[in-house]
């Protein structure tokens, strides 16, 4: 493998501000649970005092031990609308937990982070515009962006009551005088920050300790819920504008994402046909490599770590090759390889 062809490659890719996906993988590393890990405080945390509601938590179970995933679990099990309401509370109250511990450590070291140094490279372009995509919950991305002294802009005005709007992303936010530039953040499975009141209207609250009285959590959780909850706003409108972003990027970094969102994928896949995708994470799932390296992608570099200590890149034009001792995968390490 011609190496230094690689990082040239990748800074090529990369300075042209290619719109940024982060998974679950991107957000672990500042101690927000994985799946895993949430399908376990799920099945020790839930439990009904009637007989219906707990005959429906110990098949959950008994699939979470079958499948050992938690999305595959609840495909195969409507939930009803009261263990599905206790799902979505555990879940937002244990993602919430983890996100408010992160923010603590942001607030000291923000400048360390490396998706922040990321984004604030980005930004010093001249459109001085970034768009992320993201499948999470957790404000990992707005943290980034907001350190990176950015404008974000998420669909919901930022108030500390915010409402959502259609059109909100269409001002020129990038131009707002004493700002960085602007990040758009789209979440297309919800945010820990939105919520459903009792007259049904979508209300942004920021950084709440607890679900608001009379509230539901606007969250989207794994399973056939999602595609129910998906047909109603915010989310309709998050999707055009994912789908509009994917379709005019340059190009695409993501960031431990493992391509297995329906609600990402299909506007995404049709893209990376001809367009230059970068993957870094952590194990690249099955379904990646199926959908890039076999997909027939023209464009590519896939990164993740191997033997516990190396690198194995994954090249459209050089093949596979693994690099020994050092951590290319991790964003901070591909940072100082490509600025």
């Amino acid at each position: 493998m011609d190496f230094e062809a690689i990082l040239k490659q990748l800074q090529d890719w990369t300075n042209k501000v290619p719109l940024i996906i982060l998974g679950s993988g991107a957000s672990v590393p500042f101690g927000l649970p994985s799946m895993w890990r949430l399908g376990e405080y799920l099945k020790s945390t839930l439990s009904f005092d009637n007989e219906i509601d707990n005959t429906q938590l110990e098949a959950f179970k008994k699939g979470l031990e079958e499948f050992q995933d938690l999305e595959k679990t609840l495909l195969n099990i409507q939930l009803n609308e009261n263990v599905l309401k206790e799902v979505i509370k555990a879940t937002w109250m244990l993602i919430s937990e983890s996100d408010l511990s992160a923010y603590e450590q942001f607030v000291l070291n923000a400048k360390e982070v490396p998706l922040v140094i990321l984004m604030k490279h980005l930004l010093s372009t001249t459109n001085r515009k970034l768009s992320v995509v993201t499948t999470n919950y957790d404000r990992i991305a707005e943290y980034c962006a907001s350190a990176s002294e950015a404008f974000i802009c998420t669909g919901y005005s930022q108030n500390y009551i915010g409402h959502f709007s259609d059109n909100i992303h269409t001002n020129a936010l990038a131009k707002i005088k004493g700002f960085g530039g602007q990040v758009n953040i789209w979440k297309v499975h919800g945010s820990l920050d939105w919520f459903e009141t009792s007259s049904k209207e979508n209300i942004h609250l920021p950084l709440r300790k607890d679900i608001p009285q009379d509230c539901k959590p606007l969250i989207v959780t794994p399973g056939l819920s999602k595609y129910a909850e998906t047909h109603n706003e915010p989310y309709r409108t998050i999707f055009t504008q994912a789908d509009t972003e994917i379709q005019n990027a340059n190009g695409y970094l993501c960031i431990g994402y493992g391509f297995n969102d329906v609600h990402v994928q299909p506007k995404l896949i049709q893209q990376i046909k001809t367009k230059p995708i970068i993957v870094l994470t952590k194990e690249l799932t099955s379904k990646t490599k199926e959908t890039i390296i076999d997909g027939g992608c023209r464009n590519y570099i896939l990164m993740e770590e191997i033997n516990g200590k190396d690198t194995k890149i994954y090249s459209s034009s050089q093949g596979e090759h693994i690099i020994k001792n050092v951590s290319y995968w991790n964003l901070g390490e591909y940072l100082k390889r490509i600025q």
